[in-house]
């Protein structure tokens, strides 16, 4: 195997890449779930559109957090019926990954380490989500 040597950045140039708005890097539109869908309907979704994460809404379209393939996962290791039983609110996490449109990259991602998450849902003013932020993201962001 051949070693391949990668000169180091100036690390003027990550400081500044983490204070880019992160709505110049997420990904959109953003593709949401009802909070009172079945984990069935959920994975089908993620599944159809080829994505890992799903922003989750409430009734009137306010983000409630993000929902994970790794999540279902989990809910189905523990309860093999859960797909068709347990909604997806009931699989959030307590503290929800969202991040307000007007946060720097920095933060979204500070926000991933803390929840030990990998998805971001970036949000307006009135709580709806406009983008998501994935680790994929943002090591692009940094492979420039």
């Amino acid at each position: 195997m051949k070693a391949v040597y990668v000169a180091p950045r100036d690390m003027g140039a990550s400081v500044r890449l983490g204070r880019l708005p992160i709505t110049e890097i997420m990904s959109k539109p953003t593709v949401t779930i009802e909070a009172r869908a079945l984990l069935d309907r959920a994975l089908r979704k993620m599944i159809t559109k080829g994505l890992r994460h799903l922003a989750v809404v409430d009734e009137d379209g306010r983000c409630l957090g993000m929902l994970s393939d790794r999540t279902i996962a989990a809910a189905w290791a523990t309860d093999y019926e859960a797909l068709s039983r347990q909604t997806v609110m009931t699989a959030l996490d307590l503290e929800p990954a969202v991040l307000s449109e007007h946060c720097a990259v920095v933060d979204a991602a500070r926000i991933m380490r803390r929840t030990g998450t990998d998805a971001v849902a970036v949000i307006d003013g009135d709580r709806r989500p406009i983008g998501v932020i994935t680790g994929s993201n943002l090591v692009s962001l940094l492979a420039r």
